[in-house]
């Protein structure tokens, strides 16, 4: 296993990660063109079907993300994760409290930001007109499952050489810019922040994988079909209010980030943190996807 020697090294697997995620975004952006197959050959019906939007989303997606991914980080050096001891009951609903209170702090925050502004989250808006079958199999199963073991297995893992901080904050990062939505991009880059970071300290996908698919069951699809009812909404408002204060709590008191291991390189931090930020393919991987946010809610 051999470990970048320079500096320009260093910069060198910085600048292949973004290079992955472009590819893997203009992969999908190509192979979206597949999804109008059926209109342009007259089968009408096939096209304006929920089920065939849908399917074709999981069919086109996440196998970009397999080649790019795959492809371009396959000869990073890959120190594998230990597993970790189970978490306890108590440190699973510590996870599902600091993901969602930090997810609502994201989203205010988004909020907050675009407030004098025309955009909408229209992922939740396209999750709120999905039948919900349809919302429990490709947001609740099959989005969680594929995005996990994308961003935390085959970029978290691989980049860990560098520093669980390092693998953290890139794939966390990239999470966020992978979604192409000003509204998902913040709270996508924090929850990547959480569920990377219980991977780390678990070593094992299970826990992150379930605890994607709570949030995106919680957050995504649960309040589309909670009734009517003033009661009902101050529960879950209140509990919102109370994930909010103990992820707050939580982050101030226990410091979690402590934990993480600098890695096996010798790099220091601020010397990663420079080739980062001097990666050219980094900052294009950035303002690309920030830009395909934007068009994606002003002009598409």
């Amino acid at each position: 296993m051999t470990f970048p020697q320079t500096k320009q090294e260093l910069r060198h697997y910085y600048s292949m990660a973004s290079i992955a995620l472009l590819v893997f975004t203009v992969l999908v952006e190509v192979a979206v063109q597949l999804y109008y197959i059926p209109y342009y050959t007259g089968n009408y019906r096939l096209f304006y079907s929920d089920w065939y939007y849908y399917a074709m989303d999981a069919i086109v997606i996440y196998p970009a993300g397999f080649i790019a991914f795959g492809l371009i980080l396959r000869n990073f050096p890959y120190p594998r994760l230990a597993k970790g001891p189970e978490p306890s009951t108590g440190q699973v609903f510590s996870g599902i409290a600091v993901g969602v209170g930090l997810l609502y702090l994201a989203s205010i925050f988004t909020q907050l930001l675009l407030a004098d502004t025309d955009t909408v989250d229209y992922a939740n808006e396209a999750i709120s007109q999905e039948p919900l079958l349809v919302a429990l199999l490709f947001t609740v199963v099959i989005a969680p499952v594929f995005e996990e073991l994308l961003f935390r297995r085959l970029l978290l893992d691989r980049l860990l050489f560098l520093g669980d901080w390092s693998a953290l904050l890139i794939s966390s990062l990239f999470f966020g810019l992978f979604h192409t939505n000003l509204y998902q991009f913040f709270y996508a880059t924090v929850v990547g922040l959480v569920l990377g970071y219980i991977h780390i300290m678990t070593g094992e996908m299970k826990w992150n994988i379930g605890l994607h698919m709570f949030i995106n069951f919680f957050c995504g699809v649960l309040v589309d079909y909670l009734p009517d009812s003033d009661l009902v909404w101050g529960i879950f408002d209140a509990a919102i209010y109370l994930c909010i204060g103990y992820a707050i709590f939580y982050l101030l008191a226990k410091k979690p980030w402590r934990n993480l291991y600098p890695g096996p390189t010798g790099w220091s931090a601020s010397e990663k943190r420079s080739a980062c930020l001097t990666s050219v393919p980094f900052w294009l991987c950035v303002v690309a996807h920030l830009w395909l946010s934007v068009y994606y809610i002003y002009i598409a």
